[in-house]
């Protein structure tokens, strides 16, 4: 496992993840990140609080597994981190 993503990750048990990542106080990164990750088939809701830079996952254990969680997590923290830095990157898609 990346040990980047691990900085981020708050909490973790089966159904439910909360990360908190500096780019996540831009609303708009926060709601691209809301959005693009409730496409995720087993992810059934996103929140966001931007003021503590926080995103809330609930997810599907039976659907989506840890491995592929931290595929995904891992995903999103190179996204994340790269906006951070004001680098050109485009959300990861995950069907």
């Amino acid at each position: 496992m990346n040990l980047a993503l691990l900085k981020y990750v708050k909490s973790f048990s089966d159904g439910r993840v909360r990360i908190r990542h500096p780019a996540l106080h831009s609303e708009g990164t926060a709601k691209t990140a809301q959005q693009e990750m409730q496409k995720t088939h087993g992810v059934e809701r996103v929140d966001y609080n931007t003021v503590s830079g926080s995103l809330l996952i609930l997810y599907d254990s039976d659907i989506l597994s840890k491995d592929q969680l931290i595929a995904m997590g891992e995903a999103w923290a190179a996204y994340l981190n790269a906006v951070q830095q004001k680098k050109e990157a485009s959300p990861p898609v995950f069907a």
